[in-house]
C-alpha cells in the first residue's frame, strides 16, 4: 500500500490579516490538491473562529474523509491534520499534545493501513520558532516513538543535518536556526530525514526574501525502513503563496517487522 505524506505551513492559515478574503487559501488549497496527499499535516492552521468551518471546506476541497485541528499554545498558530480514509486507511485515535516542552503542540493520529500489520503513528508538529532548547527538548520527547511505526512532519524551524549554508553575516536572531542538535536527536533514534535519504537539498524556506536563511525546514521523518521510501519532493509551483514550501514523500507499506529499538 503506497501512501503519500505532506506537510506545509500555510502563514497566517492562508487568510492573512482578520477579515481578508481567503483568496490565498484557496490558490495553497489548489497547489495541495494537485499534490494528491493521503496524509497531510499543516502548519499555522490561524483560522480563529472561523477554524471550524475552514477545517470542513478544506477536507472537502481535498478529498479528505478525517480531520482534526489541534490548538496552538502559542498564537492561535494551530495543527491541522487530514486523512483520506478509506478501506485501505482508517483512523484509530487522535491525542494531542499541548503542555511542554511543546510551544505550539503535537498532534498524534493512529492509524490503520491495509496489508501491515501494526498501528502507525502520524505525528504533526511545529517546533519551537525562537528557542533552541525548547526545540531540543521537542525533539528528544518525539523520539518516545521510536519503537513504533512513526511518521513525523513538521516545520522544523532548525536546519537538517545535510543543510550546507554559507553563514558569513548571518543576523544574530537567526543564528540559533543552524542549531542541529534537535535533528541529531532525531536520527540517533533511527527517524530517517527523507530529504536527506533521497539526497534532495532543496531548501524550503528562504525563497520570499533575498536576506532570508534558506534551508530544509519542513522535513518528514520515520523509522520505517528505507527502502519503502520511493519518491520525495519539494513543490516550488507556488513560493508566492506562502513564506514555506509544501514537501511530500511517497511510502510504501509492506509486512516486515518494525523499529526494535
Amino acid at each position: 500500500m503506497t501512501l503519500r505524506v505532506g506537510t506545509y505551513n500555510l502563514l497566517e492559515g492562508g487568510l492573512g490579516s482578520p477579515g481578508d478574503d481567503d483568496a490565498r487559501l484557496q490558490q495553497q488549497l489548489a497547489l495541495l490538491k494537485r499534490l494528491d496527499c493521503d496524509l497531510l499535516g499543516l502548519q499555522e492552521a490561524t483560522w480563529g473562529a472561523r477554524s471550524t468551518g475552514i477545517a470542513e471546506a478544506v477536507a472537502d476541497e481535498l478529498g479528505m474523509g478525517w480531520k482534526f485541528l489541534g490548538p496552538s499554545n502559542f498564537y492561535g498558530c494551530d495543527l491541522a491534520a487530514f486523512v483520506r480514509v478509506g478501506d485501505h486507511l482508517t483512523v484509530d485515535d487522535v491525542t494531542h499534545l499541548t503542555g511542554p516542552p511543546f510551544v505550539h503542540g503535537l498532534a498524534n493520529v493512529t492509524l490503520r493501513i491495509k496489508g501491515h500489520p501494526r498501528p502507525v503513528q502520524f505525528l504533526v508538529g511545529h517546533s519551537a520558532p525562537s528557542s533552541p532548547t525548547a526545540r531540543l527538548a521537542e525533539a528528544e520527547m518525539i523520539t518516545v516513538h521510536r519503537k513504533q511505526d512513526a511518521i513525523y512532519v513538521a516545520d522544523c524551524n532548525a536546519i537538517s543535518l545535510t543543510d550546507d549554508l554559507d553563514v558569513s553575516g548571518i543576523d544574530p536572531a537567526k543564528a540559533g536556526k543552524l542549531d542541529t542538535r534537535p535533528a541529531q536527536a532525531l536520527a540517533a533514534a533511527a527517524l530517517l530525514d527523507v530529504g536527506a535519504l533521497l539526497d534532495d537539498p532543496t531548501p524550503t524556506v528562504g525563497h520570499h526574501r533575498e536576506d532570508s536563511l534558506a534551508f530544509r525546514c519542513d522535513r518528514i521523518h520515520t523509522n520505517v525502513p528505507a527502502a519503502w521510501i520511493t519518491e520525495y519532493g519539494v513543490e516550488t509551483g507556488g513560493d508566492h503563496l506562502s513564506d514555506h514550501r509544501p514537501v511530500w514523500a511517497e511510502i510504501t507499506f509492506g509486512e516486515t517487522e518494525g523499529p526494535t529499538s
